[in-house]
Order: structure tokens, then C-alpha cells, then sequence
């Protein structure tokens, strides 16, 4: 299974312009498409303002550890530290919440051990490659829409039961997603 549709993948360049030699990565957990469009059907039960840019389905993802941007060489490196299988997590999203910044997400009920645990291995792995990851504490969510400074979410939702199956290494680059390597659970 494929995480993302054709149209959200870009094909590779032979660029030599500067922003080439750096690719901008993050590795994310990747629902079905069935969980995809319940995401979105969520999404249509908020009341957005003028100015949000809802995240499309087929981009709709967990982030478990945003790496940001790493020079070319070192990619191949991220792509091997990649683990091949997982323990498949699940999680249920019943929390909408508006952030700082107009980011406007779906949170977890509870984190479960082995997610908590995924992410710490990706980390030591990460950082065992001279990767600096990011301070502050990890908080699973959704991202269902940006800039969306006041959003109203709805009341009351019906939460949304996801098991993730598929874990991917991204390439993000100018809003298209190249998946570089993917994990099954097992």
C-alpha cells in the first residue's frame, strides 16, 4: 500500500541550485485510506475561516519525529537507520484543539507505551546519526488545516479509532511528498 496519491509525489531533479543540497525529511505514521477520509469528513464538521488551508487527505499523517533539513549526503544514513517492521500502534483521536499559530490539529485521547516507545527508538537512532531533534515534548496529533486563527472546531465529535499499519521516511519539497522509505507493522 502506497501512502500518498500520484499527485503528491514529485519526481526527482537534477537541480544544482543550492536548496538542492539540502533535503527537508520527517518520519510519519500513515493511516488507510478508509481512516484518510473519516479525517476528512472530521475536517468538514469545522467552521473555518477565509484564510485556511485544510491539509489534504492524501497528506494526512502522524508525525512521529520531524528531522527538518539534512544535507543530501547524509539522507541515505536516515534512510538506513529506518527500522523495517514496527509494532502497529493505535490511537483514538477525539480531542480538536485550535494552536498557536492557527494550526489547527486532532489529539490523541492517550498515547499508548509502544508509540511512546517507537518514538524514542527513532530518536536515539536519529541523533546517534548527529541529528538534532527538536526540544520540546512530542505531542501526537493530526494536522487538519493551517493558518487557521479562528477556527471553530466542533462540539462533541465522534472520535476517530486509527491503527496505523505503515510508517514512512518523507521527503518533503515544495508541498509534494517523495516517500524514501517505508516500515509495515507487524
Amino acid at each position: 500500500m502506497q501512502p500518498f496519491e500520484a499527485s503528491a509525489v514529485q519526481s526527482d531533479n537534477n537541480s544544482t541550485s543550492p536548496a538542492a543540497a539540502q533535503a527537508r525529511l520527517f518520519i510519519g505514521l500513515w493511516p488507510d485510506d478508509a481512516q484518510r477520509w473519516e479525517a476528512r469528513s472530521h475536517q468538514q464538521l469545522w467552521r473555518w475561516p477565509p484564510q485556511a488551508r485544510p491539509t489534504p487527505a492524501s497528506k494526512l499523517h502522524l508525525t512521529l519525529h520531524f528531522i527538518g533539513e539534512v544535507p543530501q549526503s547524509a539522507v541515505e544514513g536516515v534512510v538506513q537507520a529506518m527500522p523495517a517492521s514496527f509494532s502497529a500502534a493505535e490511537l483514538t483521536f477525539s480531542h480538536p484543539a485550535l494552536w498557536r499559530g492557527g494550526i489547527a490539529v486532532l489529539e490523541p485521547e492517550a498515547v499508548p507505551p509502544s508509540l511512546l516507545s517507537l518514538h524514542a527508538q527513532l530518536g536515539l537512532r536519529l541523533r546517534q546519526l548527529g541529528i538534532s531533534l527538536e526540544a520540546r515534548p512530542w505531542r501526537p496529533h493530526l494536522t487538519l488545516a493551517r493558518q487557521a486563527q479562528g477556527a471553530k472546531p466542533p462540539t462533541n465529535p465522534p472520535p476517530l479509532h486509527w491503527r496505523f499499519s505503515q510508517m514512512a521516511l518523507v521527503q518533503s519539497d515544495g508541498g509534494f511528498y517523495k516517500v524514501l522509505r517505508t516500515a509495515e507493522a507487524v
